[in-house]
């Protein structure tokens, strides 16, 4: 490689998890790039762990999809597809929709999680960061599809967390909406937000598609931009 950025040094002893999480945030901010090579040996040597501990990270990443292994040819950071994004978000758009037919049987409990989960967003916009305007972001869709009720929605959910969360960041070092217009993105999860607080489910489901199709269309285009000619089809 090597990898650039931050690279947190590691103990003797380090678990596959404690790599898999230092690989997952040098993918998250950039440093690891969509479609780059990352070859056990160089990273043995880099952290210091055996290979074993490498690959059984590579499998972690591999599993929450955001890592794939192409036989014969090694490990590389996800390049998208159109498909995978039109997949991702066909997902979202069907939780989140399902949420808002809920709306007139929402409780208070459940519209005040909805409610910080919006505030941690807000806050986070205030802050310029990026990375925590991307967590937050997640975040608060995830409230969304809690306000389903429902463990297995919840669980599923988790179970595409952080290829949600890679997308994000690809739509986010690509459109610096944080930096270019931090007060209409804001403003866009604040009429959601609304929706759900009247209890208007018509107007919630309507908010949440829209949205949810805009963030699609923009990250359709950011992978095309970023895609590595002959990658996808290895």
């Amino acid at each position: 490689m090597p990898v650039t950025g931050r690279t947190p040094a590691l103990s003797r002893g380090t678990t596959a998890e404690e790599v898999a999480s230092v690989l997952r945030e040098l993918i998250m901010d950039g440093s690891l790039t969509p479609g780059e090579q990352l070859r056990e040996e160089a990273l043995s040597e880099q952290f210091d762990v055996s290979r074993r501990t490498v690959r059984d990270a590579l499998g972690v990443l591999a599993r929450e999809r955001i890592v794939r292994h192409y036989r014969h040819k090694g490990s590389r950071v996800v390049l998208f597809s159109e498909d995978d994004i039109r997949d991702l978000y066909r997902v979202r758009r069907t939780l989140e929709g399902s949420a808002a037919r809920r709306a007139k049987r929402l409780t208070d409990q459940q519209l005040q999680e909805l409610r910080d989960a919006f505030g941690d967003l807000e806050a986070a916009t205030r802050s310029g960061s990026a990375d925590d305007v991307v967590r937050r972001d997640l975040a608060f869709h995830q409230a969304v599809v809690g306000l389903n009720g429902s463990a297995r929605v919840d669980e599923f959910f988790a179970g595409i967390a952080v290829e949600m969360r890679y997308a994000l960041s690809i739509l986010e070092s690509t459109y610096r909406e944080s930096d270019r217009r931090p007060d209409e993105a804001l403003d866009e999860h604040r009429e959601i937000l609304t929706a759900f607080l009247e209890r208007n489910a018509t107007k919630a489901g309507r908010l949440v598609e829209e949205h949810a199709l805009a963030n699609e269309e923009l990250l359709v285009g950011a992978v095309d931009s970023l895609d590595v000619t002959g990658l996808s089809a290895q």
